[in-house]
């Protein structure tokens, strides 16, 4: 696919799974990729920002109209700002949308970061072939599916890291749904990770445009732990 229509599909909230894969894929290999999503999400922001201004100012003086209405000659000027605020609000891209509308994928991979390896040190020096350094060194190394059949090997083990970074594994291979029910096991077992599973499970839950369950583990992150509490409540003010 282009990468300039995919870019557009990106930013106009309507990329298919697959593309959503792609894209995710081009934004973590490809620099050239990255820096055009870069600049054009820093330019659509001031786009964006200076289109808020305008609009807030538009909003003032219609309410200022408004409150002087009790002139006769002034009911067609009314009208007519009303119609141009409609207007105003009918300009797809700069208007409505654009300011009142969540996009989700850009919520997503603003956010998104996946988790570094902090249960299993790896050394040159290590000898150990064990199924649990194989496992990890798949993990560091991208290779998530061997990650995963290596990890289902230790499940026996009950080491209560191992859902964790499985559900890891699944979610950089956009398996999203394997991968929210192996945090909801981490969160149910009471393990380690259990803040951190709550973080993931929002951001699932914005991959799926699931803004009621996004919310719901957002607010059980801030109440409860301080993971990424700052993200989690800047995040939460974005979709309220």
């Amino acid at each position: 696919m282009d990468k300039e229509v995919l870019l557009y599909n990106y930013f106009s909230n309507s990329l298919t799974d697959e593309e959503q894969q792609l894209f995710d894929k081009l934004l973590e290999n490809d620099v050239d990729f990255k820096k055009q999503f870069v600049f054009e999400r820093d330019l659509k922001r001031a786009i964006k920002e200076k289109e808020k201004g305008n609009l807030k100012a538009k909003l003032q003086e219609f309410e200022s109209e408004l409150k002087q209405k009790t002139a006769p000659q002034n009911n067609f000027k009314i009208w007519a700002l009303a119609a141009s605020f409609a207007l105003l609000l009918s300009l797809g891209w700069f208007g409505y949308d654009s300011f009142f509308t969540l996009n989700y994928n850009e919520l997503y991979s603003e956010n998104f970061k996946s988790y570094p390896n902090t249960s299993y040190t790896i050394t040159r020096s290590d000898t150990d072939d064990s199924i649990e350094r194989q496992a990890f060194v798949a993990y560091e190394t991208g290779n998530y599916q061997t990650a995963i059949d290596h990890f289902e090997k230790l499940e026996s083990t009950k080491k209560n890291y191992i859902y964790f970074y499985k559900a890891q594994s699944y979610l950089k291979l956009d398996k999203t749904d394997k991968a929210k029910i192996l945090f909801k096991k981490v969160i149910t077992d009471n393990n380690q990770f259990v803040a951190e599973s709550h973080w993931y499970l929002a951001l699932i839950a914005i991959k799926e445009k699931d803004k009621q369950n996004t919310v719901s583990y957002l607010e059980q992150l801030i109440a409860n732990y301080n993971f990424n509490k700052e993200k989690a409540e800047a995040l939460l003010n974005k979709l309220k």
